[in-house]
């Protein structure tokens, strides 16, 4: 069996911080764990990359080019790459960013794509998809499509057990898996499996056949976070398989089923 990278984000910490995750496993890509505390603010400078913030837990209020955004509830928060972005912790607030490098080729993409910073997405408002290797029970989120930040996008999967997410393989995009507190599934990395529990981050080998078993009483529920070694392959494999459901379902986390609509 290959080695898989994987650690525990510590969501329990109670001081300000902030910690590389997996450096190193993708090329131009930096995770990070902040760690922001009730009444204090984390300032993060302009570079030549992204900026890619995603609230786990916490009141946050996020201040960037004059303007203060305050949520309550996970969101995804993208500040324009040539301005600061003060995070301001309104309660105990816990992080991810994804430090996105710029590479040769992006601006254009960037001019092709008009996104209009900062780019803002509320968790639960997420446009849901269908993906032809998860059940229809299953709830797929695209938290940033594919044509929002160059070579980037991510979002989620939802479920509970007994389900499956078919083993599949995708060379042209490199990934990793972030749990959820709440996540209990095992991932299956060239059919072998790797427990996954709450508060987890994965590295998906570049080209393994990966896919995710849940057990009965298992609440599957992570991010996945790609990004494109090959742009346009990358954008023809999402734009294939990532198709939009138009609707809106949620689960009930008492009973594990979907609502009703």
């Amino acid at each position: 069996m290959r080695e898989v990278p994987k650690m525990t984000v510590d969501f329990n910490v109670k001081k300000n911080g902030s910690v590389a995750l997996l450096p190193g496993c993708i090329p131009g890509a930096t995770l990070y764990h902040h760690s922001v505390m009730a009444g204090s603010t984390l300032s993060l400078e302009p570079g030549p990359f992204h900026h890619i913030l995603i609230l786990i837990s916490g009141d946050v209020e996020f201040s960037t080019d004059g303007n203060s955004y305050i949520f309550h509830e996970r969101v995804s928060f993208v500040p324009n790459p040539k301005l600061s972005v003060d995070i301001k912790a309104l309660t105990d607030c816990h992080l991810i960013e994804v430090r996105w490098e710029w590479q040769e080729g992006d601006d254009e993409l960037a001019a092709e794509y008009k996104t209009q910073f900062p780019h803002i997405q509320i968790y639960r408002n997420a446009k849901q998809y269908r993906d032809r290797n998860k059940s229809e029970k299953t709830i797929s989120r695209s938290v940033i499509d594919q044509r929002i930040i160059p070579r980037f996008a991510f979002g989620s999967v939802e479920t509970y057990g007994v389900d499956a997410i078919k083993s599949h393989d995708h060379p042209m995009l490199d990934q990793y898996f972030f749990s959820f507190p709440e996540n209990e599934m095992d991932v299956l990395i060239d059919f072998e499996p790797i427990p996954m529990k709450g508060n987890e981050l994965l590295y998906i080998p570049l080209g393994s056949m990966h896919g995710v078993d849940v057990k009965e009483g298992q609440h599957c529920h992570y991010l996945w976070i790609d990004f494109y070694p090959d742009n346009e392959l990358a954008l023809k494999r999402l734009d294939a398989s990532h198709i939009p459901t138009g609707k809106h379902v949620e689960f009930d986390p008492k009973t594990g089923k979907l609502k009703k609509e």
